[in-house]
């Protein structure tokens, strides 16, 4: 049996068109019925629950574009005044760059290879911007990515090298109202894409429009070849970026005021408030008693000095003593001091920390944390670090980095084969959290074969070739010195016997 409908109005008008139009009433019907199957979702529905709800169906062009500005500048002041907001910026940004995205070049001739590495060593460790080098602006594009959504980096020739200098600038000097849509090419909020879709220029701003000397000047074009646009897009079709601190911003907003509140709170509890009551016959005192002058002794006077109420007003201080007039009664406020909902900060700041880095990281607080724990919360950490590193970091910088430097060799040299050169990057080196679990661990990968030496070493920033041969010029150094250390495996296994001789026992003259 169907249910009829219990508006008024619609059992009316059904009624009528049944009468008129059996087939039209059936149709009615079966698109009643249809509508209310699709409407199954709760969260699709609309009713008292979802009253309050905004669901807009815009893209995402339409929503960054509303929301990029705002989202950008209450993200800056966060990271500005707001503790939490610092500190998980700051722990972001170390254990994604930390002291530096490494690179190491790889060829099938080794001597292209060893040309190529010395080549990007040179210019990665020189000031390429006047000021940082390649690494340090690692650390300033990851930021402006993080707190306001999106950086730039600005490639320009330098002593006849072209891109050899590299700028890096927030997203702010990209003209958000640059826009404009045509047959050939399309302008979204600054940037410009040509027919097939791919970016194709950048226009962008000689100065940042919020500069103290205001806003000067128009946006002019940038070739799309000469501009690395990074940003994290979490849409198909997202032509910039958003802060990522967008879901949580309220949040600590919020959080910073609820614990500002709490300390006047305790501020208020640690001073002596009093409340005056006059009596009913109480007369308005004279403005020269007010004012302390009615003679030694007298009202509104006392031996120490003047009184409260000649300073302008009624405060409150602590050791404060209050003299009060004859027949006023004193009444002490004494707030609550009940609980001062600390559970509830740390789940608020536990919710922030979801989306930005583990909680003991940004708070400061491991007491409520054991290795089991911590090593939960990292390992989900280093997910979104495996994240923004393979995703955005390098494909949208560092390898565009290298390219760049092995055409420009290529160019030099006259040698086509720099343009094979593959880069391998060696992510910062991720700390342990207990060195004996976590290196018993990695030793049984190694001995299981499930990782290797150079992609154990890779993973801790350390360039395996490199590595090696410093290892073996220190052991060669020591054994001409004759020394035996304690740590060397050559010599002592694990378990304390004794290795058998393999090459660093020379044999005797007389042999």
């Amino acid at each position: 049996m169907v249910d009829r409908p219990t508006d008024l109005t619609t059992r009316f008008i059904d009624g009528l068109i049944e009468r008129l139009s059996p087939q039209a009433a059936r149709r009615r019907m079966a698109e009643r019925l249809a509508l209310n199957e699709m409407r199954q979702y709760d969260a699709a529905g609309h009713g008292r629950r979802t009253s309050g709800w905004r669901r807009s169906g815009g893209s995402a062009e339409r929503e960054v574009r509303s929301g990029l500005i705002g989202l950008r500048n209450g993200a800056r002041e966060l990271v500005r005044n707001n503790k939490y907001a610092a500190a998980a910026l700051r722990q972001m940004t170390a254990n994604v760059v930390g002291d530096g995205i490494t690179a190491r070049m790889t060829h099938a001739d080794e001597k292209i290879a060893k040309r190529a590495q010395e080549e990007w060593d040179r210019w990665a460790e020189s000031r390429v911007d006047g000021r940082e080098d390649h690494y340090g602006q690692q650390k300033l594009l990851f930021r402006s990515v993080a707190e306001g959504g999106e950086g730039l980096a600005i490639w320009s020739p330098r002593n006849g090298e072209p891109d050899s200098r590299c700028d890096i600038v927030e997203g702010d000097l990209l003209d958000h109202t640059k826009e404009f849509e045509g047959t050939d090419k399309r302008i979204v909020q600054g940037v410009e894409f040509d027919r097939q879709g791919d970016r194709a220029g950048y226009w962008l701003f000689d100065s940042h429009p919020g500069d103290f000397r205001g806003f000067r000047g128009t946006s002019r074009r940038y070739s799309a070849e000469h501009v690395d646009h990074v940003f994290e897009a979490l849409r198909p079709g997202q032509p910039r970026g958003v802060s990522w601190f967008a879901p949580v911003a309220m949040t600590l907003r919020d959080l910073a005021d609820y614990e500002e509140a709490i300390l006047m709170k305790r501020k208020v509890e640690a001073c002596l408030a009093l409340i005056l009551t006059p009596p009913d016959t109480a007369t308005t005192p004279t403005p020269f008693a007010e004012a302390g002058v009615g003679g030694e002794g007298g009202e509104g006077q006392t031996a120490g000095g003047p009184t409260n109420r000649q300073r302008g007003g009624d405060m409150l201080r602590p050791a404060m003593i209050m003299r009060a007039r004859p027949g006023e009664t004193a009444t002490q406020v004494n707030p609550s001091s009940g609980g001062d909902g600390v559970e509830f900060a740390r789940q608020q700041l536990m919710g922030i920390s979801a989306n930005l880095a583990p909680y003991f990281l940004i708070s400061g607080d491991p007491s409520r944390t054991n290795y089991s724990s911590q090593r939960a919360l990292m390992l989900a950490f280093w997910s979104n670090l495996d994240d923004w590193q393979q995703n955005m970091m390098l494909p949208q910088f560092c390898m565009r980095a290298t390219e760049r430097r092995n055409r420009w060799l290529a160019v030099k040299t006259g040698d086509r084969r720099f343009l094979e050169v593959k880069p391998q990057f060696a992510m910062p080196q991720r700390r342990l959290l207990d060195p004996g679990r976590d290196m018993e661990g990695l030793e049984r990968e190694l001995r299981l074969g499930a990782t290797s030496y150079p992609a154990m070493l890779s993973s801790r920033g350390i360039n395996p070739d490199s590595h090696l041969a410093e290892i073996a010029a220190f052991y060669e150094k020591a054994d001409k010195l004759g020394l035996v250390l304690d740590g060397d495996p050559r010599r002592t296994a694990r378990s304390g016997s004794l290795q058998p001789a393999t090459g660093y026992v020379r044999p005797r003259d007389d042999d």
